[in-house]
């Protein structure tokens, strides 16, 4: 990674030279400069460093980046996404060594559409990199789902979990359907939401009150690159390096959104009980 952008943030926020900068980092003035210049690779302890010193002094570098990409890049047909990763990957992007058929909708590249999902991701694994895409829509069929039944029914479909209702003309036709696009948009789903799920297949709750209690674990959305001609229209921008401090952050935050989402859906079931469908009567 070079750290040309890195060191000059840190050095003019602060208010202080590259000098000063070596000492508060313990390495010496060379080492920065050829940091800075991309004369010398940076590994990994090293950016640990940069980025949590960065972070301990107020500079959250990654959501400067995230802004800067998306003014620079972001129009009506292009977008910018973030992939947070398992384990490292170069391109160009190859599904079968990135995805596997039980993914949310199979086979894909899934992306978020901000830095915090990716971090979240990415915070209970031993990886640091969130990295960065410019995605155009342009020529690309798009199909997006909102958080309702159909959405559902997907998810348990590629997840493996409708082997009883394989035959039911509902889910042709949505599989049918969805194998005519190159780029799907839908909810993100989680552990949490995977549960809720696993009830409405289960025949435990309706499709009202899995609705409503999914709704109210809202993470954001995913797009799921489905095609050959998907990944041509994306281009690689940026690295994002989360250091162990802002990790921590991001799966503090994750703990409070698991807790405030569970409040959240014992209301929904309790307030939609006995209202909408139970799945075999959807599929039957």
């Amino acid at each position: 990674m070079n750290l040309t952008n890195e060191i000059t943030i840190i050095s003019e926020v602060l208010q202080i030279n590259e000098s000063d900068l070596s000492k508060k980092l313990n390495v010496s003035s060379e080492t920065i400069n050829n940091w800075k210049f991309g004369r010398k690779g940076i590994g990994s302890t090293n950016l640990e460093k940069v980025y949590s010193y960065a972070y301990d002094n107020g500079i959250y570098l990654n959501k400067i980046y995230e802004q800067l990409l998306k003014e620079e890049y972001e129009n009506k047909k292009t977008i910018v996404l973030f992939h947070g990763a398992k384990r490292p990957f170069a391109m160009p992007i190859d599904f079968a060594t990135n995805s596997k058929p039980t993914n949310d909708f199979g086979i894909g590249f899934y992306l978020g559409e901000t830095f915090e999902q990716g971090a979240n991701y990415i915070s209970v694994i031993n990886q640091n990199i969130v990295y960065c895409f410019c995605l155009n829509l342009s020529g690309l069929n798009t199909y997006k789902f909102n958080v309702n039944t159909e959405w559902m029914i997907a998810i348990a479909y590629f997840r493996g979990w409708l082997a009883d209702y394989k035959n039911s003309p509902l889910i042709k036709s949505l599989i049918d359907k969805l194998s005519n696009y190159d780029v799907i948009v839908a909810p993100i789903a989680d552990n949490r939401m995977f549960d809720i799920i696993a009830e409405f297949v289960g025949n435990e709750i309706t499709d009202e009150q899995c609705r409503h209690a999914l709704a109210a674990t809202n993470l954001g959305f995913q797009y799921v690159l489905k095609t050959n001609k998907a990944l041509k229209k994306i281009n690689f921008l940026k690295e994002m390096f989360v250091c162990q401090k802002e990790k921590t952050h991001y799966l503090d935050n994750r703990t409070t959104l698991t807790n405030n989402g569970s409040q959240k859906v014992k209301i929904a079931r309790i307030q939609y009980k006995n209202k909408g469908r139970y799945i075999e009567e959807i599929l039957k």
